[in-house]
């Protein structure tokens, strides 16, 4: 059963989901392995309602099960409740793990919880001694962009995370575009182009960036390059259709 709910997970299948559940109802043995299932299952679905009741009805849970609801609640942009969760969770001696950490990441960068964020990860680094994976700097960098606080989001890649892929650049690229900071934007295009040298939207990203600002020159030297690497232009690229 497990093997099948795992598999609904990956799907996304609400319909599927609901069945699935009511197998479980119908006589499948309810262990804590079938019950976190469940709870994964349900929020990759986006119910996080029945994630939840499956939650509560849960008579033993540990730390995969706090780290489902609370990842699930962080994409359902449920900061307070997760971070609640959390507090409920240390309450009840469960020891926190990496996963558990880039859901409260998550959390936090999602409603710009700046400083609660910066606090969990010195909780995790200092106080439980896990080290830091690329998801939760990736979390941070987000964090930091969406703030404003695009020198530190940098600093952090540069002096914490080593080679950063491209999920990472890519949210510092976006955090430059929306605070207007072309000096920046331009180092984490460079990386892009690098990572990813064929995707027509980070040069899009650098383009735009410059764009809004009024570089236009700047723009339509993004365009020549992307024209000469035979990228093709995409019909929502309102800085292009006006550069011609």
């Amino acid at each position: 059963m497990v093997g099948a709910i795992s598999a609904c997970t990956q799907l996304g299948d609400n319909e599927v989901a609901a069945t699935l559940a009511n197998h479980v109802e119908e006589g499948c043995e309810r262990t804590l392995f079938v019950s976190n299932a469940l709870i994964h299952m349900h929020s990759k679905c986006g119910d996080i309602e029945q994630a939840w009741r499956e939650f509560n009805r849960m008579s033993i849970r540990d730390v995969i099960s706090y780290s489902a609801l609370i990842a699930a609640l962080a994409d359902h942009g449920k900061a307070e409740v997760a971070m609640n969760l959390f507090s409920e969770m240390q309450k009840e001696g469960i020891r926190p793990n990496q996963v558990t950490f880039v859901g409260l990441l998550n959390a936090c960068s999602h409603v710009g919880l700046i400083e609660e964020g910066c606090q969990y990860f010195e909780l995790m680094t200092r106080v439980f001694g896990i080290e830091p994976l690329k998801e939760h700097y990736a979390c941070m960098v987000d964090l930091l962009g969406r703030a404003g606080q695009l020198e530190k989001a940098y600093n952090l890649i540069i002096y914490n995370i080593g080679a950063a892929d491209a999920k990472i650049w890519g949210s510092l690229l976006g955090a430059c575009k929306v605070h207007g900071n072309t000096k920046l934007s331009e180092i984490a295009a460079m990386h892009l182009f690098k990572i990813e040298p064929h995707d027509a939207g980070n040069y899009v990203l650098l383009a735009n960036t410059y764009a809004e600002i009024n570089k236009w020159d700047d723009a339509e030297r993004v365009r020549k390059m992307m024209s000469e690497r035979g990228m093709i232009k995409s019909p929502g690229c309102s800085w292009i259709e006006k550069l011609g």
